[in-house]
């Protein structure tokens, strides 16, 4: 049956047409969802970047050798200890706490805020310009600087999922 302009048969159509622009197109996504290979990505970028924390806060065995660095740049040796323990929880406790999803923008921020100063005072390969460790000081900063990026990139997304099931 041919239908006339306006007929049901064109209205219906046209009706399938909008809803299949309607569901491809950008507008009908609310603000902060994310498809699930995103929502994936975003995952996966968390826990690499939460490993490091992790695995430096757990593989820290022996400290006598940060602790001594640390006394070299002026501060107490009465305090170091109190230094040494508070860093290695917060890499382990926010490294958790960001590889699962639990507050991972604080965990991020309070990651960075750790990382920042850490990464100058422990990495000032500047001091060492003509020595054999110029070299190795001037990779760990620039690693360190990566990982600044990796941090300020999950802080400022409104992609969070969490791995721990929902209520």
């Amino acid at each position: 049956m041919i239908s006339k302009k306006g007929g049901s048969a064109s209205r219906n159509h046209r009706a399938r047409l909008e809803r299949r622009r309607s569901y491809r197109s950008p507008k009908n996504v609310e603000e902060g969802t994310v498809d699930r290979y995103n929502r994936g990505l975003m995952i996966v970028a968390r826990i690499l970047v939460a490993m490091v924390f992790i695995l430096n806060g757990f593989g820290i065995i022996n400290q006598a050798i940060p602790a001594k660095e640390m006394m070299e740049r002026g501060v107490p040796a009465a305090i170091v200890p109190l230094f040494m323990i508070a860093g290695r929880l917060l890499e382990i406790v926010a490294g958790f706490g960001l590889a699962l999803g639990l507050f991972p923008r604080w965990c991020a921020l309070a990651l960075f805020a750790f990382l920042l100063p850490a990464t100058f005072v422990s990495h000032s390969f500047w001091l060492a310009a003509g020595t054999p460790q110029f070299q190795g000081q001037l990779i760990n900063f620039s690693k360190n600087v990566a990982i600044w990026g990796g941090l300020i990139f999950i802080a400022g997304t409104s992609i969070q999922p969490s791995l721990l099931p929902r209520r």
